[in-house]
């Protein structure tokens, strides 16, 4: 009998164990099911948004980097890193948030029709990063003309103005504009890359050149973005004292913006245009 009972009592402490055993695994499951469905996703479009705010750093970094070189007049190639992408959780299920990096070399342009009708046109390339995350709001970051945009959902935004300036002369009504345009020249046939890893964008300073337009009646800018250079435009316009829908006019559609000058009341407008090539790569090595 004590022998029954002894066996019966290890039976009990064996499915005890057994019970234990599976209360515990399923709580193991549980706690990493709940961190997988709930806090890895946030912990991923942290990472995600971190690494946005890291682009945006090194996009103005890029932006020092050219102004310094345009500066110098030096032609010495200078690297600025990218980073595409980041990685995936090592002990976790997550994705990685991949990038593309790109030279367009026609991402905006400008046409000016002087009042005699002679007309002026000219394409610039730009640098483009646009982002493929899993997790975080994607952004595209533009380096144009010397400015950088940033472009999300919620629209596009200025992170750095391009250079663009009026004086104006109230008793001659004579206004000067004066606008810097930087070009980027692709310096190889590979011009876009994909991934998540770190690249350099390599920038080397060209040449510059200055050409003022006299008697300007329409200046068009053409590019993507264009309720920022809307603004851009008609508040620079606006602080030299010009007033709009009098001396000027301004309308834009999906991809440009037009200002036509109003002469009366304006006697003139002339425009200093000043275009500066950089021969830019963002493979790794370099080309001559």
């Amino acid at each position: 009998m004590r022998k029954i009972i002894r066996n019966l009592r290890k039976k009990d402490e064996a499915v005890a164990g057994i019970v234990v055993a599976v209360m515990i695994v399923g709580l193991v499951l549980a706690v990493v099911s709940i961190i997988q469905t709930i806090y890895i996703p946030k912990w991923m479009e942290s990472r995600e948004a971190e690494h946005m705010g890291v682009v945006s750093d090194q996009f103005s970094n890029l932006k020092s980097t050219i102004d310094t070189q345009i500066a110098l007049k030096e032609n010495s190639p200078i690297s600025s890193s990218i980073t595409l992408g980041s990685r995936e959780l090592g002990f976790f299920i997550s994705q990685k948030a991949f990038g593309r990096l790109a030279l367009l070399s026609n991402g905006w342009a400008y046409r000016i029709v002087q009042t005699v009708g002679s007309t002026y046109e000219d394409n610039f390339g730009i640098l483009r990063y646009t982002s493929e995350n899993a997790y975080f709001l994607n952004q595209v970051y533009n380096y144009e003309i010397g400015g950088v945009v940033l472009n999300q959902t919620e629209g596009a935004v200025f992170i750095i103005k391009p250079e663009f300036s009026v004086s104006y002369n109230a008793s001659t009504r004579h206004a000067n504009l004066s606008l810097t345009c930087v070009d980027l020249v692709p310096n190889d046939e590979k011009t876009s890359i994909s991934g998540y890893g770190t690249y350099p964008v390599r920038t080397e300073y060209i040449t510059a050149t200055n050409t003022t337009i006299l008697s300007v009646k329409t200046l068009v800018v053409i590019t993507p973005f264009s309720s920022i250079w809307y603004n851009l435009l008609n508040s620079t316009l606006s602080d030299a004292n010009l007033v709009k829908n009098t001396d000027y006019t301004i309308t834009k559609t999906s991809n440009q913006v037009t200002v036509t000058f109003n002469a009366p009341p304006l006697t003139t407008v002339d425009l200093d245009l000043i275009k500066i090539q950089i021969s830019a790569q963002i493979t790794p090595g370099w080309s001559d």
